[in-house]
Formats: structure tokens, sequence, C-alpha cells
């Protein structure tokens, strides 16, 4: 009985030479690439969080001629995390806001490696002017996230308007246009994020270069976001308005909750987001 653990050991060691244990270097560098991409607990968002911290002032505008100095160093390595990582067994939370972060990571390096520029629609992806939404940025692979390269319109409408069922999300990801919500000064964590959705809302709608609610007796003037991203909150005037109700106090919270105000849209500001720069247009 004794000799029993010497044997089976023993016959570990052969199958292993057979099969290609030892020397096999290649078997063992799949492994360890196989590990990296399979390691969601090592997701660390703390680099992206003191980038953030460093190159975005209180007003949510990024200093990109510092970032530009300090992308290889700073942004690179966490673009690297992202491309290694597997998120799909992270809880929920967690998973969203791997994603979120991962698509304004993606659009400070969009527009780093295209510094400077007025606004993101000045990379065009072909020939000919780029226009928003459509022949855009958007579409241009901008790189790796869990393995695989994506655009922004992949990360932002396959993966997280496909996946998840989180309106507040567009109030998060940030396209580098002044009209967009706030860059937030800290990363996304699942933790966190439920709060950090809350107050990211919060913001963007008592933001009157954005918002004005109410305008006037009668009528409120939401960003245009509202208007593309419309059955994210409900399809109509009334179901936003039933939406926003929420972020707001007293009368005009009433009157949203019974879906009263007239609703019109403002124009959109695509001028880059950058320190100095003015704000959106009114």
């Amino acid at each position: 009985m004794t000799l029993r653990p010497l044997v089976a050991s023993t016959l570990l060691a052969i199958l292993c030479v057979l099969s290609g244990c030892i020397g096999g270097s290649a078997d063992v560098n799949v492994v360890r690439a196989q590990d990296r991409l399979q390691a969601p607990h090592r997701v660390d968002h703390a680099p992206f969080d003191r980038l953030l911290s460093t190159v975005v002032n209180a007003e949510g505008y990024v200093d990109y001629a510092r970032l530009a100095t300090e992308a290889d160093s700073t942004l690179a390595p966490y673009l690297q995390q992202l491309a290694e990582t597997d998120p799909s067994n992270l809880a929920r939370d967690a998973r969203l806001a791997f994603w979120i972060n991962a698509y304004n990571a993606y659009t400070l390096k969009l527009i780093v490696d295209h510094y400077p520029v007025e606004s993101i629609n000045d990379i065009k992806p072909g020939a000919g002017p780029s226009i928003p939404k459509v022949n855009s940025p958007f579409q241009l692979d901008v790189g790796a996230v869990a393995d695989t390269v994506h655009t922004l319109d992949d990360i932002e409408h396959g993966i997280i308007r496909e996946r998840f069922d989180e309106p507040r999300i567009h109030f998060a990801l940030v396209c580098a246009a002044v009209s967009c919500p706030r860059l937030r000064r800290e990363a996304y964590t699942g933790g966190n994020l439920d709060a950090q959705l809350d107050d990211q809302a919060r913001r963007f709608l008592h933001d009157t270069d954005k918002n004005v609610v109410p305008a006037g007796a009668s009528r409120i003037r939401l960003s245009r976001i509202f208007k593309w991203f419309d059955e994210d909150f409900g399809g109509s005037a009334e179901s936003t308005q039933r939406f926003i109700a929420p972020y707001f106090d007293g009368a005009v919270r009433r009157t949203l909750e019974q879906g009263g105000y007239d609703v019109s849209f403002r124009t959109y500001n695509w001028s880059l987001n950058d320190q100095g720069t003015g704000t959106a247009d009114r």
C-alpha cells in the first residue's frame, strides 16, 4: 500500500512527458494566454481611475495635450489589460462598468491618436466628409477588448445596449463632444455603479448647457441624446418625461410624471471636450 503513491506519481510523470508537458513551451504559452484571458478577477480599473483624476477637470473636460504625452505610460497599459480580460464571468454591474470604461478609454485613445482635432468627427474613416453616427469615426476599429477588436459602435450598440437594459449608460458614455455628458473623474466599478450612474444622470439633466427643465411654463428642452435613443427611454415624449422625473422635485417632478411638458431637442455641439473650449449651443 505504501508503494501506490510512488507508482501513481511515476505514471503521472510518464504521461506528462508523452503529452508534451516537459519541453512543450508553446503549449505552456497557450495555457498562459488563456489564463490571462480567463482571469476576470484581475480586472483593475485603478490605473484608469488615476488617469482620469489627472487629465479631467471638474467640468468633465480633458487635457488632451497632457494625455498625449502620457498615453504610452498610462493609457496603453490599461487598454492592454482590457484586451487580455474576459469579463463574462463577472457580476452584472462589474461587466457593465468594464464595458463603459472600455468605451470611454478607447474614445480617449482615438482622440489622442489624431490630436490635435477640433471634433471627433474630423477623424474620418475613409474618403469624404464624416457624418455623425453614419459614416463616422464610431465605425473605426479602435482596439481589442476581451481579445476581440471593436469599434466604438460595437461597444455601445452591439454590447452595452444589446446586453444591458440600462438607459442611464447614455449619461456615462462620453464621445469626446461638448454636448456629451461630463467625463467622470473616476473609473466605473461594479460596487459603485448604481450610485455613479444615478449621479451622472442627475448632473447631466441639471446641466443647463445640455437640458433645460423647465424651459418656460409648459415646455422642456432636452439633449438630442433623448431623441436619438428614444426607444431606450420608452419610445415617446411622455415616457421620457416619466424616466427623468425622479431627478427633479416639486411641481416640475409632478408635471414630468404626467408627461405634461412639450418637448424640444437642442442642437448637439460636436466640438471637442478639450479644456479651454466653450460650452454647448443653447
